[in-house]
């Protein structure tokens, strides 16, 4: 089986937003995998859908068909369940990657702290939940200014600013927060005295290497490649060898895409310790990755309707739009053939109340 992905949302770096956490207009990012074992099938489905709507358009984009066409997006993703294609989707709240990437640098470091579990999971779900809906813009946008200027004075600077954020708040959250900082500032002391001036790198995320060199903070492709790699793999029941994925070209950042499927890879782990639930990240075979034009492939077209789908229904819902009938209908028909046991659905990294507000389910 071969499997098509695209992504939709901008792709780029986290830290390049501005004050008011906007991205760019686009706070929200997603990532659509659509597998299928014949892709000239799909090719002549979709000329079927052309002809009954009549579109012209060789190359099919979202972004006109909604406007124009809305209909023919509804009957492209009644195509992938009349099929039964199995279809992987990330989306990213990009304001929620933020709040993680801070419990997990100056709130939960993974150098001083035990190993993953069930537990630890669970209190930084909850943790970063109050960071996201609690924290002012400009507290969670001094953390990016971390990243675009690093340096033990910025990050021991924000560590005071955080504490000084949560600790007057009498919130039982709010106290362990303050409790945390506190003691990971210690460690942050600790770090300074063995690795001195790059002591900071060890508190702030992992940067990626971009063509020109320059350092790459957060960005969302990134992980949601890895996690939709896993869940392919545990879809497949680890048979990788053989199967191919086509992402859609990216001029920017092919690399650091091809970097998350072998760090997907080398992530084998203890199956006692805590794994993320629908997925395998313990590779036996591999996929071969290939980046393609997306006119040369319908596959990596319907790719883009399911992920542009995604992340405007999302982000209509994010921002309580009164126009989300045809985004609901059409994830409404994906939810109806999501197999969370096979890695199949639609996995949000975003707060508890829109796992709520979407799912009507517990987010953690």
């Amino acid at each position: 089986m071969d499997f098509y992905a695209d992504e939709s949302g901008n792709t780029g770096d986290l830290a390049r937003t501005g004050p008011a956490l906007d991205f760019g207009g686009q706070s929200v990012f997603s990532l659509a995998a659509v597998g299928a074992c014949d892709e000239s099938e799909i090719s002549r489905e979709l000329d079927a859908l052309r002809k009954k709507h009549k579109v012209q358009s060789s190359e099919l984009k979202l972004s006109k068909i909604l406007r124009r066409k809305p209909e023919f997006a509804l009957d492209a993703v009644q195509l992938v369940a009349k099929q039964r294609l199995p279809f992987f989707i990330e989306v990213v709240d990009k304001k929620y990657q933020l709040a993680v990437s801070i419990i997990n640098g100056f709130v939960w470091p993974p150098y001083f702290n035990t190993e993953e579990s069930q537990q630890t999971v669970w209190l930084k779900n909850i943790f970063a939940d109050y960071i996201y809906n609690r924290v002012p813009h400009d507290v969670i946008f001094e953390f990016v200014q971390c990243m675009n200027s690093p340096s033990n004075a910025t990050v021991g600077s924000y560590f005071d600013r955080l504490k000084a954020c949560v600790v007057e708040d009498p919130h039982e959250v709010a106290q362990g927060l303050a409790s945390q900082v506190e003691e990971s500032k210690d460690d942050f002391r600790i770090m300074i005295e063995r690795e001195g001036e790059n002591a900071h790198r060890r508190f702030l995320p992992l940067p990626d290497i971009g063509k020109r060199g320059q350092e790459v903070w957060l960005l969302p492709n990134f992980s949601s490649t890895a996690h939709m790699y896993a869940r392919i793999n545990l879809f497949l029941k680890g048979n990788l060898n053989g199967c191919r994925i086509f992402h859609d070209e990216q001029a920017h950042f092919d690399e650091i895409i091809a970097e998350a499927k072998a760090q997907a890879e080398s992530a084998k782990r203890n199956p006692s310790e805590f794994w993320p639930p629908y997925s395998d990240f313990n590779f036996e075979e591999v996929a071969d990755l290939f980046f393609k034009a997306s006119p040369e492939s319908v596959g990596i077209q319907l790719a883009d309707i399911v992920a542009g789908l995604s992340m405007r229904w999302y982000q209509a819902h994010l921002s309580d739009e009164s126009e989300t009938e045809v985004l609901d209908r059409a994830i409404d028909v994906l939810l109806r053939h999501t197999n969370r046991d096979k890695g199949i659905g639609i996995n949000v990294v975003g707060p508890h109340n829109m796992a709520q507000q979407l799912f009507g389910v517990a987010g953690y």
